[in-house]
């Protein structure tokens, strides 16, 4: 007898392939049988007639890492949205390694990844897993070693050349990782301190990566004005280091002053692989972008983390020149994506706060801190920037942001079209948080597969299941396949969807009937049944 059956859906393998009714058998939390019709009765039975039965959706992108010590609704905003599995460590900013001494990078990552526990306590990454694999985790996790912690550790955030001992030792520090089970390393090359690593940095820690068939992702040193050159120079990493790349949330900026097309990005892309570089994308599907709010800040601003942020804050001669540099036509730095310039201050809303004294500015656009401020009359722009420069000293730095209206629908559109294009939520778990966190899958499906037929139902789930897991080396997930791991969805195709609002961020998806989660319902018909049913992943 079967403990679970899922009876009479349309199913979606993850492969590609047409979809086919057929029901599923699942026992001890593997699937056993795909047939027309099942060898035995089940414990459980969902009828899914009417409804699409696909692999659990994989998150290739995600900052959630420490949401296995959150409650609430973020704890909720995978499962509610078909998640089964997620990536996590993104961007260089992971938690771990961190010891004691390394209190500044916890400050600087809190408004990124949350508090999480009361301590941080990892001064290996073996150490972090464990804790990891011991906490209750809400969805199946599997972790990239962050360049910014192995940096951190080393050299701490300021602008700091690696001597021979200082790379041996962050080299060090990733191959401990490697061999105790991360899939990767990430790079955050726009953040502290990633942003003052050299190439030759990089190449030798994605060297100790690819020697454990481990993958790089890349948030590229500008996606703006240095665009061409942030990608030519990640290209060229995975090109001299042998390492697999892959190019998180790969796009430029709206703005045409400060960005390039999705073509463009494509061709070098394409390029790069005829060329022999293994090289794929990922991509959110939203306009608007989130970053800690003090990435507004230009690079001179910026060096040595919240301290130093703050002392240059409190200055008043250089609070002068950020009111002079803060500007639309502000100066041109090497590196630096100028969101002020890109989008204006209207377009810029506080996303997270942590003071109690300090929610009052959650969901409010920068002028909107300004009681006077009116878009019918000049932005009183000094104001504006003191009242930012307040918040960031009030609150240590420890501030989001969501910047509106920051990408073209077009770019959006001609990367999903493209097969190497993954999907993934880029989700920040803190504060008001952009909705990408609760909602990133029912609105690819819903809008861009249903509504805007970007893609077949069978080659958007395949982006979302069976690619990420064939590129990530996930073994039995993300397909629907007897002898593979019972993660899966039950939704309904022309229902699926997620509401898209900004002030109210945490609303849930709609036409998600039920998550199975290693073999588990951890999700059905709108209740959230089991939200501690998910497990570490480990790369073997």
């Amino acid at each position: 007898m079967f403990d679970l059956a899922i009876i009479g859906g349309l199913v979606v393998d993850g492969t590609g392939s047409p979809a086919v009714q057929k029901d599923l058998g699942i026992k001890d939390g593997k699937i056993v049988e795909v047939k027309q019709t099942l060898s035995s009765a089940a414990v459980k039975t969902i009828m899914a007639a009417g409804s699409m039965v696909t692999p659990g959706f994989i998150d290739v992108h995600s900052h959630c890492d420490l949401v296995p010590f959150m409650s609430g609704s973020v704890r909720e905003s995978r499962l509610r949205q078909g998640i089964t599995t997620e990536i996590a460590g993104q961007c260089g900013l992971g938690s771990a390694p961190c010891s004691d001494t390394m209190e500044d990078w916890r400050s600087y990552l809190t408004p990124i990844l949350g508090k999480g526990p009361q301590k941080w306590n990892w001064p290996d990454y073996a150490a972090f897993l464990q804790e990891m694999n011991r906490a209750l985790k809400p969805n199946n996790l599997a972790f990239l070693i962050g360049h910014g912690a192995v940096r951190a550790q080393i050299l701490g955030l300021k602008n700091n050349s690696p001597t021979s001992k200082d790379l041996a030792n962050m080299c060090a520090l990733v191959e401990e990782a490697m061999s105790a089970g991360a899939l990767g390393i990430s790079y955050g090359l726009a953040y502290l301190p990633g942003m003052f690593a050299p190439q030759e940095e990089l190449v030798a820690l994605s060297s100790v990566t690819a020697a454990h068939d481990g993958i790089m992702m890349i948030h590229i040193r500008s996606h703006s004005l240095q665009v061409r050159e942030a990608m030519t120079e990640a290209l060229e990493v995975a090109k001299r280091s042998g390492v697999k790349l892959q190019i998180s949330h790969m796009r430029s900026y709206a703005n045409p002053h400060f960005g390039i097309t999705g073509q463009e990005l494509i061709t070098m892309v394409e390029k790069a692989r005829s060329e022999g570089i293994d090289v794929t994308f990922d991509e959110h599907p939203y306009q608007a972008g989130s970053t800690l709010l003090s990435q507004i800040l230009p690079p001179w601003a910026k060096e040595g983390g919240s301290p130093e942020i703050i002392k240059r804050l409190k200055d008043p001669v250089l609070r002068a020149r950020l009111k002079g540099e803060l500007r639309e036509n502000g100066p041109d730095y090497p590196g630096w994506d100028n969101f002020v310039g890109m989008v204006g201050w209207p377009n810029i809303m506080i996303s997270s706060a942590f003071k109690k004294d300090n929610k009052w500015a959650e969901g409010r656009r920068a002028h909107q801190l300004i009681p006077e401020a009116s878009l019918n009359y000049k932005l009183p722009v000094d104001k504006i920037i003191d009242q930012i420069a307040n918040l960031l000293i009030s609150e240590n730095c420890q501030c989001s942001m969501v910047m509106h209206d920051l990408f073209a629908e077009d770019d959006i559109a001609t990367l999903y079209k493209h097969p190497l294009c993954q999907v993934g939520s880029d989700g920040i778990p803190t504060g008001t948080p952009h909705p990408r966190l609760f909602g990133t899958y029912p609105k690819f499906l819903g809008e861009y597969v249903r509504e805007k037929k970007l893609l077949t139902w069978e080659e958007g789930i395949k982006r979302i299941t069976g690619d990420p897991a064939q590129r990530l080396r996930l073994k039995q997930k993300g397909f629907l396949k007897e002898g593979y791991a019972a993660d899966l969805v039950v939704f309904d195709p022309q229902k699926i969807s997620v509401p898209e609002d900004y002030t109210k961020p945490d609303q849930f998806p709609q036409g998600i009937n039920y998550t199975v989660l290693n073999g588990q319902i951890a999700l059905a018909e709108g209740k959230l049944l089991n939200s501690g049913a998910g497990r570490l992943i480990i790369s073997v």
